[in-house]
């Protein structure tokens, strides 16, 4: 079972990444309405930025979908920012910082 799980993520990680590249239409290039350009906006900020947008519009019966403001740009922006983070939250790291910078 444990080992399966691995595998049947992946397979789903795949599928789902085909599926979503298969149906996206890029929306921030350039974006053809306040609504996209506020979305687009979000996506530059954060993952969790655009999804809240996303869900508000949603119940303001606007139909936005999630992957037509993500590019592979945005994804590696958005990597960039996790490693930020993880690289700020890691003790081991935020010592080296603190000698270096003395």
């Amino acid at each position: 079972m444990n080992a399966k799980l691995p595998r049947v993520s992946v397979a789903l990680l795949f599928a789902t990444a085909f599926t979503a590249a298969a149906h996206a239409e890029y929306r921030c290039d350039p974006a053809p309405s306040w609504v996209d350009q506020r979305a687009c906006e979000a996506a530059d900020k954060s993952p969790e930025t655009l999804r809240r947008y996303v869900q508000r519009m949603d119940y303001n019966r606007v139909n936005l979908k999630f992957s037509d403001y993500v590019s592979a740009a945005t994804v590696r922006a958005w990597e960039e920012q996790n490693r930020q983070i993880a690289a700020l939250s890691d003790p081991e790291a935020l010592k080296v910082a603190r000698s270096g910078s003395r």
